[in-house]
Parts: structure tokens; sequence; C-alpha cells
């Protein structure tokens, strides 16, 4: 839903051609992040056929055919857009990374081999915070509302890493689980008469 609210939103500035639309995604760098080339064209496509893009031909383009396909928004895809918007901002979804299901089999691993994971996604992660400030840096440069989405963004990094803190002191502090149904036992509780 947030990757069609991008391309309709990159497009109420004007048509653009996939090219230009991929240029602006990858400016972006990790703001835009899960917006891959192939997606973008596939993403437009998709949204022609479902009436919010006219597409026309421009020629004198480089490359096989000569020509490139410029994209704008019509008013069926401006409504849509605003709908799209409304909708994200009113609601939340959790992402779920995996993380949660790998967490409640730590007990089938060593206690050091689980801890050293841990203690590695906690360096994984702050690597990618660091790149992420660093990428976000100019784009928060660019006005208050690209400072609020690059804080977002940061902001759940921060959330993931002091989780990962909380979790190796709890996981040192409070001893190794030593029954392998663990995860179990709170809801094997509740579902017996």
């Amino acid at each position: 839903m947030h990757k069609a609210l991008l391309v309709l939103g990159l497009l109420l500035r004007g048509p653009q051609h996939g090219y230009e639309l991929h240029r602006i995604v990858r400016a972006h760098g990790e703001l835009y992040t899960d917006l891959k080339k192939a997606n973008l064209y596939h993403l437009l496509g998709r949204l022609a056929e479902q009436g919010y893009l006219d597409v026309r031909a421009e020629s004198g383009a480089q490359g096989p055919r000569g020509e490139r396909l410029i994209y704008a928004l019509t008013d069926q895809g401006r409504v849509h857009f605003r709908e799209l918007l409304g909708a994200i901002l009113r609601t939340y979804e959790p992402v779920h990374t995996g993380v949660d299901v790998a967490v409640v089999f730590l007990t089938q691993l060593p206690r050091d081999e689980a801890l050293s994971l841990l203690v590695a996604r906690r360096s994984v992660v702050a690597t990618r915070r660091a790149t992420a400030a660093a990428e976000l840096g100019d784009v928060a440069a660019r006005g208050l509302l690209g400072s609020l989405a690059a804080d977002h963004l940061l902001s759940l990094i921060d959330a993931e890493l002091a989780w990962i803190e909380r979790a190796l002191v709890r996981l040192r502090a409070e001893g190794w689980p030593t029954d392998p149904d663990d995860m179990d036992h709170h809801s094997a509780r509740e579902s017996r008469p």
C-alpha cells in the first residue's frame, strides 16, 4: 500500500517517465529502500491497469524501443492517493521480521550460541542505523516533513536496538530457560478447564 502511495505521490508533481521515478526513489536511499527498479515498473503497470495512471509513449529515447513511457495521474489516481494517505496514517501494523518466532526457539541452541547471535544482530542493526542516519542526513535538511519521516525510520531502528539490549540483559540475568516448550506454558495453562 505504501509503495502505491509513494508512486502516486511522486506523480502529483506532474507526468514522469519510469527512469526519472526510479532516480528519485534511489536518491532518497533508506526512506524508499524497499521499492526496487523491477518492483517500480511492475507497480506502474498495475496502477495503470487499475485506472490510476495514464500512460503515453514518447519517442526519441535511447534503447531498443526508441521510446519511453510517460506516466501521469488520472482523476481516479488522485482520489486513490488521498484514500491511501488517509488509510496509512490512520492504521498501525506491526512489522514482523521473524525475530519473534526465532526468539521462542532460542532454547534449541546452546546458551552461548544464542547470546552470540543476539549480539551479532545488535551489531547488524547498529550498522544499519549508522548507514540510515548518514543517508537520511540530507533528507532531514530538506524540511519538516522529510525530517519527520527520517526521524520515524530512525526511531524504529532505535526501538529494535533497545529491545535487543533488554533481551540480552534479561537472558543473562534471569538464566537460561531449560524447558524447550517454555513458550507453550502460558497458553497451555489458559486452555486447561
